[in-house]
């Protein structure tokens, strides 16, 4: 009985092992081939052309939020364009899909770029317009009062001209120390800020101080000021709070980059405790950081102990300015109107 069992079992394995034996000499006659390579995957590719087809057709060029910088429409669809022409190709390679669909992908975050959107309005402590008038925008209520200047400058008066836009009535043009005089609020006097606008400026017919053209200020370099000052750079004044025992005057207050004359640009400056950027059209083009040694601008913006109206146009609320003062601080003499 026992051998029968081990006779069977070995009579089934010789068995299948023939039949292997078979199969591997079978499959050893015919000639060896590699089997084709799928066809090029184009499912991203079609699904991206999609997407930004979709987002080219319902985007706007204009001025207001949610619409998209002027010309920008335009370099979008080139490559727009070029991966459409990889898509209808037959013959194009998994290589060249995989390229356009990932330079389409970058091109739509960069057109995202130039949307335009507004600041959160909890952001906001101030909004000029200045499409018809010189209110506040951001809720807040600080309208500006369009004021004389002081004699001393020539008493001129801002008038409404078009902006950078050619918009009738959309800007200010400021001379002869006419300015926009917004009233007194904390508020107006943060510890840190950013202060942004859009400006022109010309020297034409411009005999007094040709060196200072102030944009914004709160009583001037005892508060906070944004101008153009020697050779046309942005400058940003800030009073600070200086940590004890520091008596060092910090004035590390210039972009080092000039703002060319009749040209409209978009200037901002940013500043907290330690840091402060300066930008021209959209592009950071100075900072002043601790890393700096004494380029740095230790403590927030001081808390102005006497109020002082916040003025456009000038560093210095008209009626605060003096044609005597030996301390200087309120001398009209020493006044960056723009």
């Amino acid at each position: 009985m026992t051998l029968k069992t081990i006779n069977f079992r070995f009579f089934k394995s010789a068995m299948l092992f023939s039949l292997l034996l078979i199969l591997a000499l079978a499959s050893c006659s015919k000639k060896d081939s590699t089997p084709p390579p799928p066809p090029p995957d184009k499912t991203a590719l079609q699904a991206k052309v999609t997407a930004a087809q979709s987002l080219y057709d319902l985007s706007v060029e204009g001025t207001k939020p949610n619409q998209f910088e002027a010309g920008s429409k335009a370099s979008f669809l080139v490559i727009l364009a070029a991966a459409k022409v990889v898509l209808a190709d037959a013959n194009a390679t998994q290589a060249a899909i995989t390229n356009a669909t990932a330079q389409l992908d970058a091109a739509m975050a960069t057109f995202n770029t130039h949307r335009i959107n507004e600041i959160a309005a909890a952001s906001l402590i101030g909004f000029w317009k200045m499409n018809g008038n010189a209110n506040d925008s951001s809720g807040n209520n600080n309208n500006a009062v369009v004021t004389v200047g002081h004699a001393f400058y020539g008493a001129g008066t801002p008038t409404l001209v078009a902006d950078r836009f050619g918009r009738a009535n959309s800007a200010y043009h400021f001379d002869k120390g006419g300015n926009l005089d917004v009233p007194y609020k904390t508020s107006l006097n943060p510890q840190q800020m950013s202060i942004s606008l859009w400006a022109k400026w010309s020297g034409t017919g411009r005999t007094i101080n040709t060196d200072t053209y102030t944009f914004v200020a709160m009583n001037r370099w005892n508060g906070y000021k944004f101008q153009l000052q020697r050779e046309h750079l942005p400058f940003y004044t800030v009073k600070v709070v200086k940590p004890a025992g520091d008596t060092t005057i910090h004035d590390r207050d210039d972009a080092g980059v000039a703002v060319a004359e009749n040209t409209w640009r978009h200037l901002v400056v940013t500043f907290k405790s330690d840091t402060m950027n300066f930008y021209i059209n959209g592009d950071l083009v100075k900072t002043w950081p601790t890393a700096l040694g004494d380029g740095k601008v230790p403590g927030n913006a001081l808390t102005i102990p006497n109020p002082v109206d916040f003025v456009i146009g000038q560093d210095l609320p008209t009626n605060k300015y003096l044609t005597v003062d030996p301390s200087g601080n309120l001398l009209v003499n020493y006044g960056g109107f723009f």
